[in-house]
């Protein structure tokens, strides 16, 4: 899979752009604020159907009705175009001649995004740590992705539900009940589904942190749930059923895959209390790069690597590493600094 040029117009910063890509990398090169995210972004729309920085509709141009994207590749053209009328905004996207409302999972194609908040992602909330265990997940699965995205919509009816309570009527308890038993069932299923993933792939993690980082390293990651993962589906329905007065003064679930979190450890401590700046980065580019194996497998095709500044954040040993295995790959880099233009098998565009 390959990706040969982009025309975009009324997208964030451009009124009119167009670019070709290389057929192996393609380095952007220039100042904070001269728009190199928003190129990668219109990069990631198009091949994936949402943007990694927030809604469509933030994509659309100050004061413009209209955005299109179009993605030129070997074998197909695909238009993204956004329309606003009034507060909706409405999407179609077209793939050669085949137009629909939204992206199906059939027609995204693999995208590896590095981001350099995701190297700092260690030391950040669990919120987050969430966020990009999830996201790595379902980019993958496509169950996982589907029970995501029911669970939310459980979670968000469940809370819903907290709020407008009326303790004196036990049809309002009924219902809140069938909104546990539907809630745990489907929290079992996300958090069991994190636990394997972390249990399946430490190993593999462990070798490519250790690759990274030059010696042989003792990685470890625990899934870290609200409740034990032994019968974690009744244990979670009990504990809601103890927190519901508190439940219904907060207005939210005080428990489930939504407040979860996981530990990773080095040296049989927690990264997050002993690990040095580099070595966070080296962990979150570990799974970066696992993510990229699961991907080819998954797809049966490389994926094209997105990396948005990511070797400002990078020391010369892991920049070099890190060079080494996006060469195998299409990919589209941004960075200030133009010493990278002699990434190998790169071609440079400028933005101003």
């Amino acid at each position: 899979m390959r990706v040969s040029g982009i025309k975009l117009h009324n997208f964030r910063s451009y009124e009119l752009y167009e670019a070709t890509f290389s057929e192996r990398g393609t380095v952007i090169v220039g100042p904070n604020g001269t728009g190199k995210t928003n190129l990668l972004e219109a990069v990631y729309v198009a091949l994936r159907g949402n943007s990694f920085r927030g809604s469509l509709a933030d994509c659309m141009r100050h004061d413009h009705d209209q955005t299109t994207i179009l993605l030129d590749m070997p074998a197909q053209t695909r238009r993204t175009q956004l329309l606003r009328d009034g507060q909706r905004i409405s999407k179609t996207f077209t793939i050669n001649d085949h137009k629909s409302k939204i992206l199906t999972a059939k027609h995204r194609l693999p995208v590896v995004l590095f981001e350099p908040n995701e190297l700092r992602l260690i030391s950040s909330s669990p919120t987050r740590r969430r966020e990009f265990l999830d996201g790595l997940i379902a980019r993958v699965d496509n169950e996982y992705d589907r029970a995501l995205r029911a669970f939310h919509r459980t979670l968000l009816q469940r809370n819903e539900l907290l709020k407008k309570h009326a303790e004196n009527q036990s049809i309002w308890r009924d219902h809140l009940f069938a909104w546990d038993i539907k809630f745990v069932q489907l929290a079992s299923l996300i958090a069991a589904s994190r636990a394997a993933f972390l249990y399946t792939h430490e190993a593999r993690l462990g070798n490519i942190y250790s690759s990274l980082a030059g010696k042989q390293t003792d990685f470890r990651v625990e899934y870290l749930p609200s409740v034990t993962m032994d019968n974690y589906e009744q244990l979670l329905l009990d504990r809601l059923q103890r927190s519901r007065d508190h439940e219904v003064i907060t207005g939210h679930t005080s428990c489930g895959p939504q407040r979860e979190d996981f530990l990773i450890s080095l040296h049989n401590q927690p990264a997050i209390k002993v690990a040095s700046r580099g070595e966070m980065r080296t962990i979150m580019l570990a799974f970066k790069l696992l993510e990229l194996e699961l991907q080819t497998s998954k797809h049966q095709t490389e994926p094209i690597i997105l990396m948005d500044d990511v070797f400002s954040e990078l020391d010369a040993t892991r920049e070099k590493l890190l060079q080494e295995t996006i060469e195998k790959h299409q990919f589209i880099v941004t960075t200030t600094d133009a010493r990278h233009k002699d990434v190998p098998g790169s071609v440079i565009i400028k933005t101003a």
